[in-house]
């Protein structure tokens, strides 16, 4: 009998931490139940157009297209500190640190070329082109 009352009580601890163990079912944590935070989105900013920076040293698209008058949105996601610059200064993009966006809004025609002055050509790749119509 006190066997019997010695396996139900190891196997109800047993269940009451594998419960406290359990992680979260949310995609923004690390597990062990922590809320983390969700990655950073364009979505809200009413951008005509999103550019990812990537951790391969990318901006993608690299080239967008809009109307004057439209924003484009910059996010990181990429685990890496970026940045949105001009190359001739018309315009403010400014940093770009892992889980953040930038917008950026492009009130005359033109066209302008930014990259990242964290990673600059020709050694990577993080240049691009707004094209506003």
């Amino acid at each position: 009998m006190r066997s019997n009352v010695v396996t139900l009580a190891l196997g109800a601890a047993g269940v009451v931490l594998l419960a406290a163990c359990g992680g979260s079912t949310s995609p923004y944590s690390s597990g062990g139940g922590g809320g983390g935070t969700p990655p950073a989105s364009c979505a809200s900013s009413g951008a005509s157009a999103t550019i990812t920076a990537t951790a391969s040293f990318t901006f993608g698209p690299s080239t967008a297209t809009i109307t004057a008058g439209q924003k484009v949105c910059w996010v990181n996601n990429s685990g890496i500190s970026h940045t949105v610059t001009s190359d001739d200064a018309r315009f403010t993009g400014g940093s770009l640190p892992n889980g953040s966006t930038v917008v950026v809004t492009f009130p005359a025609a033109g066209s302008y070329a930014f990259h990242c002055s964290f990673h600059p050509p020709p050694t990577y790749n993080m240049t691009g082109t707004i094209t506003v119509n």
